[in-house]
């Protein structure tokens, strides 16, 4: 389709683009499929091609036109006289078009698809389909840098052995996971030798098949040839910025050449949180640079047209090796030499055909690229650029200076398009993204350029590479430190629904943005569309906020003990005089998330973590950065010391601790009655704490004891210890052992009375929790359990009475089962 002209955007050719995305929305749905069903979509693609073409050359013979001897001159002359010549010229069938659209589309798709289903037996061999589930040792190349510590690794495979024996040799791309390096680095091209174990894989899947590393990854001989020279060249750039400082020397590596190793986590997050993370990814902006800089540089020194459209052709293609070629690049330099071949042949060039055109070609080289998110989202924030930046621009500018308006265009653009992809990824759209993109874009250039020039100086004049290091490094650090500052704005991140009704109202909104900035200003269909706009974004919005605030309006705000809903897993919250506990974070994100805006947490004070089971400590990354200190018992495995490491990495201070020890939160005063060996670990070893009001709380105190995943051994020798005394007694609230097991031991359960007994379960766990037993234990109490109420919380009323338990007690329930 086109748009109108008169202040209207540049007419848009999307003769290409429409078959082109089709035939690659057939691929994605498609290329999971088996090779049956595959076939029969091939021979409705063909019926459907000759249906198209039988009606294309139909309505092209009843299209034309008739002489003035034809039959049709008769009927011809009762009407009113024809303009000179028109008797002479074709008349165009409305049909035509629409059959040629579809003519294209069918054969583009089947064309794809066939690609796709010539290559199944050679993608997926069968030797080794036959081989998932066992152990055998493959030989290959690495396809990327595997470093000590890498959790993946990619790999060109050349042979796979089983017993010594060769049971197969040809040429596969493998996906390993757990790499065991314990040496130097593995580079790019360099022999390989590693057992593993071949895990499933779907058809659909970007690798054709994965594998985990069963034992020491051996390196062998080193890459030859242009390998080796793109190895050295990158080798000398890290050893150049090595020294580098703070966030700039983080960011170089990728903003130069997509290295991103060297990018701490915190640093990854906030690049997250602003909309950066594409600046360290090499992708079309780093070739558009090139290509920029070869153009003009030739254009001023008069080298002709032609020869500065090779060199920056070759340019290209030693950048795609150096970088080492994933799915955006390769889309950006089968583009950028679309565009050259055109300019060299003097002819026009239209954006989205170009993309159009790219992204055909590259999947009819790899049809898998369909299903690949980066693949996806590189083509999707090109073709936002070509369609809408400069419309976008052209509507900014009339109440903002052109240059300020076409800064805010492009990424608005490529965000526009990208969006309705990365709420997959990410169920939240970023606020200040576009701010923040408008910042740091004018840097990213200078220090892709610089990084360049380093790593092409770095071989043969170290001095100056270090030197040109430290000017790209100013640029760098700008990039992080727009990062860091607004990812700390309040509010960086909205958070939306990524089920199928958020990403439709999104699509839905960016359709509608773009349709408004593309039809003419002054037409009624542009009136319309802005309603429609309006409408789309406003009344999901609105039905968002008003179910946040009729969730938050049902919440109690004196609540001073709660379970949240986790599932199968423990979360209590405890509060006193403002200051919060947190007991375990279950290991659902989402809805520790959720339960922890319900009742207005941002900040945690302490963090007990009982024990390291999933179920206890999985969703740690959601309070990771806002936890002041944490308790802990003794980590056991190096899973369990990687979650210390993540709550580290957020600031907070790790105590581990025993029976004995003490604090204060506000005004309840916490003890820790369990374990008493501080090398154990697991459920029997569970931080257990007792929670009682200290003698200056006037009001709103509550007793607590919270007894992790203790069974009923562990809890028989705690009374036998002298913390159980402080176990004994009367308390408001228990937190019961291990989500109501039925490995308790009653004799603590009577020596401890509750008024509230709180479970954490599941419904439908599948372990017949709560059960029977564990209930009657806690009859004499009010129970809250998970499966049926969802989150509940506890307020008081009055001082604490002389036995330390709460005047008035209440219990307020999310649901009621």
């Amino acid at each position: 389709m086109t748009v109108g002209d008169g202040g209207a955007a540049p007419p848009v050719d999307v003769r290409l683009a429409v078959p082109a995305g089709v035939a690659w929305a057939v691929l994605v749905v498609a290329l999971p499929w088996s090779a049956g069903r595959q076939l029969v979509v091939l021979a409705g693609l063909a019926v459907v091609l000759l249906a198209a073409g039988a009606v294309a050359a139909v309505a092209g013979r009843g299209g034309r036109g008739v002489g003035p001897s034809g039959g049709a001159s008769a009927g011809a002359s009762a009407g009113p006289p024809a303009r000179s010549g028109s008797a002479s010229r074709p008349r165009v069938s409305r049909t035509s078009p629409v059959a040629a659209l579809v003519l294209v589309t069918a054969g583009l798709a089947g064309l794809l698809l066939g690609a796709a289903a010539a290559r199944a037996d050679a993608r997926w061999p069968p030797a080794v389909l036959d081989l998932q589930g066992r152990v055998v040792t493959i030989e290959g190349t690495a396809t990327a840098r595997i470093v000590p510590g890498s959790t993946t690794a990619e790999l060109d495979v050349g042979l796979v052995e089983v017993g010594g024996r060769a049971v197969w040799r040809g040429d596969s791309s493998l996906f390993l996971l757990g790499p065991r390096v314990s040496g130097p680095a593995v580079e790019i091209g360099q022999a390989v030798r590693v057992r593993v174990s071949v895990l499933p894989v779907e058809r659909g899947d970007p690798h054709p098949w994965a594998a985990a590393s069963r034992g020491p990854l051996r390196a062998g001989t080193e890459a030859e040839g242009v390998e080796a020279v793109a190895n050295g060249l990158r080798g000398a750039f890290r050893d150049a910025v090595a020294e580098l400082p703070g966030d700039g020397g983080a960011l170089l590596p990728g903003l130069a050449l997509g290295d991103t190793s060297a990018v701490p986590d915190d640093l990854r997050e906030v690049m997250e949180t602003a909309s950066l993370t594409h600046l360290t990814a090499v992708s079309g902006s780093n070739c558009a640079v090139l290509v920029a800089l070869v153009m003009l540089v030739g254009g001023a020194l008069r080298v002709p047209r032609v020869v500065r459209i090779g060199v920056s052709c070759v340019v290209l293609l030693a950048f795609l090796v150096l970088v080492t070629p994933d799915a955006s690049i390769l889309r950006a330099t089968v583009m950028a030499l679309v565009v050259l071949v055109h300019l060299a042949a003097a002819r026009p060039v239209s954006g989205l055909p170009v993309v159009a055109l790219a992204v055909t070609g590259l999947l009819l080289a790899d049809p898998w690229l369909a299903r690949d998110v980066g693949f996806a989202l590189s083509v999707l924030a090109t073709a936002g650029l070509v369609v809408l930046a400069r419309p976008l621009a052209a509507e900014l500018a009339r109440v903002l200076p052109t240059p300020i308006a076409l800064g805010l265009a492009v990424p608005a653009a490529a965000q526009l398009a990208c969006q309705p992809v990365l709420l997959l990824l990410e169920p939240s759209l970023p606020v200040h993204g576009v701010v923040a993109n408008v910042l740091a874009e004018p840097a990213a250039p200078v220090a892709t350029v610089a990084g360049l020039l380093v790593c092409v100086t770095a071989p043969w004049a170290p001095g100056l590479a270090e030197l040109v290091a430290r000017v790209a490094w100013v640029p760098a650090s700008w990039v992080g430190a727009v990062a860091r500052t607004v990812a700390a704005w309040p509010g960086a991140r909205l958070e939306w629904s990524d089920g199928p009704a958020g990403v439709a109202v999104l699509v839905v909104a960016s359709a509608l943005v773009a349709a408004v900035v593309l039809t003419p200003r002054g037409l009624r269909a542009r009136r319309l569309l802005g309603v429609a706009l309006v409408a789309a974004l406003v009344v999901p919005a609105g039905a968002a906020v008003g179910a946040r605030l009729g969730e938050r309006a049902g919440v109690p705000d004196d609540w001073v003990v709660v379970q949240c809903d986790v599932g199968q897993g423990d979360a209590v919250l405890v509060r006193s005089a403002g200051r919060v506990a947190l007991i375990d974070v279950g290991d659902d994100e989402e809805a520790l998330a959720g339960c922890l805006h319900r009742f207005g947490i941002e900040e945690v004070d302490l963090l007990v973590l009982t024990h390291f089971d999933t179920d206890h400590v999985g969703a740690v990354e959601v309070v990771a950065g806002s936890v002041g200190s944490v308790l802990v018992g003794a980590p056991g495995r190096p899973a369990d010391v990687a979650v210390l490491d993540v709550l580290r990495a957020g600031g907070a201070e790790v105590v581990p601790v025993t029976a004995g020890a003490r604090g204060v939160l506000g005004d309840l005063a916490w003890s820790v009655l369990w374990p008493v060996d501080p090398e154990a670990s697991g459920n029997d070893a569970s931080v257990v704490t007792a929670w009682r009001p200290t003698a200056g709380c006037v009001t709103g105190c509550a007793s607590l004891l919270a007894l992790g995943d203790l069974g009923e051994a562990a809890q028989r020798r705690l009374l036998s210890t002298p913390a159980g005394e402080e176990a004994a007694g009367p308390v408001d609230v228990v937190k019961v052992s291990h989500h109501g097991s039925a490995d308790q031991h009653a004799e603590l359960y009577r020596r401890a009375p509750a008024r509230v007994a709180m479970i954490g379960v599941g419904r439908e766990n599948g372990y017949g929790h709560p059960t029977d037993d564990a209930l009657a234990l806690v009859g004499g109490a009010v129970v809250a359990r998970t499966d049926l109420d969802g989150d509940a919380a506890v307020t008081v009323r009055g001082a604490p009475r002389d036995d330390g338990a709460a005047a008035e007690l209440r219990l307020w329930r999310r649901r009621r089962g």
